[in-house]
């Protein structure tokens, strides 16, 4: 979060953002310092909490700045309502898994500050629950399915990748969120 006073440096801004992910790329959240990316993206510390108060907020800020997950497409048919889904789903994973070292960062992130983890529900898990309440909607079959719990599920199962370490797609993800889906199909 930008504190008051002198304007920041757009170029600085961008070097501190590029440093840190390169830094959570090469060498993971934890072993990252404020020393480490000052030094990587030539500025002195005091640059960095002028505007930044931790390496937290930087991450906050390098991740979640901009669109963060694909939008989802959907079509009008009950036919094409578990491709669009697949196919949205499995853009959100190449997208986890692309960004996986930060992401990583961020959930750890969020559970040491509330903010951080406000944010990160905000642009990451609240539109992924709304997409798949979407075609829901569209396609629940069955009152006993909870869209809400079975994004949670789907929300555990990305989690669990990340902790993993699992982004060559030989985990399970893709199969329980075609289980899910098949749950999504209307009733004949």
């Amino acid at each position: 979060m930008e504190k008051p006073g002198r304007k920041r440096s757009e170029d600085a801004r961008g070097a501190v953002l590029r440093a840190m992910r390169e830094l959570v790329t090469e060498q993971g959240y934890a072993h990252v310092t404020i020393e480490k990316i000052a030094a990587r993206a030539r500025v002195g510390k005091p640059t960095i909490y002028r505007w930044w108060q931790s390496k937290n907020a930087i991450l906050a800020e390098c991740v979640l700045s901009g669109e963060v997950l694909p939008t989802p497409v959907t079509t009008d048919s009950a036919a094409g309502l578990s491709d669009d889904a697949t196919a949205w789903f499995r853009a959100v994973l190449s997208y986890v898994d692309d960004n996986a070292p930060l992401l990583r960062g961020l959930v750890a992130a969020a559970y040491e500050d509330q903010t951080i983890a406000a944010q990160l529900a905000a642009l990451l898990a609240d539109p992924f629950e709304a997409a798949f309440t979407e075609w829901a909607a569209a396609g629940v079959g069955a009152a006993d399915v909870s869209t809400r719990g079975l994004a949670q599920l789907l929300h555990g199962a990305i989690l669990y990748r990340l902790s993993q370490g699992s982004d060559d797609g030989d985990d399970l993800t893709e199969e329980l969120f075609a289980i899910l889906v098949s749950r999504l199909r209307p009733q004949a």
